[in-house]
C-alpha cells in the first residue's frame, strides 16, 4: 500500500499502527465513508488500520520536522524550539488529513479512468449480446483492452467462473466501483437478468443515455471555458504587461529606480499561475472517448 508524505517504509507503518488502532477506531467513527472510500480505492484495510495508520504518519513527522528545525537552529546557535513545533505541528496535521482523505481522492481518479473507457467497452459489449453470443463470454471479450473498464469486467469474470451468480457478481462490482456511471450499467444488467428482459436492450438504452449526457458535459465545459479563458487574459497578459508598464512610468516621476527583484517575483508569479490555471481546466475537462 502507498502512504502519500509518510517518512516510514509501509512496514513500519503498519507495525505501528497495530498499537493504535484503538484511536483508530474513534478517528474512523467521525468518517463514516471511509469504508466505501477505502473499497473503491482498491486499498484493503480496515477502517480502523487505515486511520491508525493516518495518525502515525503525520507524529512521525510532526517529530521530524521539529527535530530537524530545532537541530539547526542549534547548530546556528538560535531559540528556534517553538518555530520547530509550530512547524512540526502543521507538517503533522496536513499530512494526517492528506492521508486520511488519501482514499477519496484515488476513488475520484478511478472515476474517470473508468468513466473515460465505458462508452467504448459497452459498445463492444452490446455487439456482442446483439449477435447472440452469452453474457458470459461477451463480458469477458471486454476484458482485455478498455484499461480499468477492462480489469473490472476480469474480476467479475473470474468470480463467474467461481461459480458465483450473475447477479450476485454485478452487485458486489457495483458496490466496489466508484463511476456512479458504471454503477448504473451493472444496476441495470443486473435487472434485466433478474426479470428475464433483454440484456442487449438494456445495454444500447445506458449507451444512449451516456452518450447524451457526455455531450451535454462537451457543451457545458466549452461555455464554462469563456470567462476561465477572460481571467486567464486579465491576470496573466493584460495584468503583468500594462502594470509593470504603469509602475515604471510612476516611479520614473517619482525618480525612484524599479527594484531588480520585481521582474523575477512576476515571472514567477506567471509560471506558477499558468501551471494552477493549466491543471485547473485539465481537472475540468470531461474525459472523451
Amino acid at each position: 500500500m502507498i502512504v502519500p508524505l509518510s517518512l516510514l517504509p509501509p512496514g513500519a507503518l503498519m507495525s505501528l499502527s497495530r498499537h493504535v488502532e484503538g484511536v483508530g477506531e474513534l478517528i474512523a467513527s467521525f468518517l463514516p465513508n471511509l469504508r466505501l472510500e477505502l473499497m473503491q480505492a482498491e486499498i484493503e484495510i480496515p477502517p480502523r488500520r487505515y486511520a491508525a495508520v493516518s495518525l502515525i504518519s503525520g507524529s512521525v513527522n510532526f517529530l521530524f520536522v521539529t527535530l530537524l528545525i530545532s537541530l539547526i537552529g542549534f547548530m546556528l546557535r538560535r531559540d528556534v524550539v517553538l518555530l520547530g513545533a509550530f512547524a512540526g505541528l502543521v507538517v503533522g496535521l496536513s499530512s494526517f488529513f492528506t492521508i486520511l482523505f488519501y482514499p477519496a481522492v484515488v476513488a475520484r481518479r478511478r472515476t474517470r479512468a473508468l468513466e473515460s473507457n465505458l462508452i467504448p467497452a459497452l459498445r463492444q459489449l452490446l455487439i456482442n449480446v446483439k449477435s447472440g453470443v452469452p453474457l458470459f463470454q461477451a463480458m469477458t471479450s471486454v476484458s482485455t483492452g478498455y484499461g480499468p473498464v477492462s480489469r473490472e469486467f476480469a474480476k467479475m469474470v473470474e468470480q463467474m467462473n467461481a461459480g458465483v451468480p450473475q447477479t450476485d457478481v454485478l452487485n458486489d462490482a457495483s458496490k466496489r466501483n466508484p463511476a456512479f456511471r458504471f454503477r448504473r450499467v451493472l444496476w441495470q444488467i443486473s435487472n434485466a437478468l433478474k426479470v428475464g428482459s433483454d440484456v442487449g436492450n438494456a445495454i444500447e438504452e445506458m449507451i444512449n443515455e451516456l452518450t447524451k449526457e457526455r455531450m451535454s458535459e462537451i457543451q457545458r465545459y466549452g461555455q464554462e471555458l469563456n470567462p476561465w479563458v477572460m481571467i486567464y487574459m486579465v491576470l496573466a497578459v493584460i495584468l503583468p504587461s500594462l502594470g509593470i508598464t504603469m509602475l515604471i512610468i510612476i516611479m520614473s516621476f517619482m525618480n525612484v529606480l524599479v527594484p531588480k527583484s520585481i521582474f523575477p517575483a512576476v515571472f514567477m508569479f506567471l509560471f506558477i499561475f499558468q501551471l494552477f490555471f493549466i491543471s485547473f481546466v485539465k481537472s475540468r475537462r470531461p474525459a472523451v472517448d
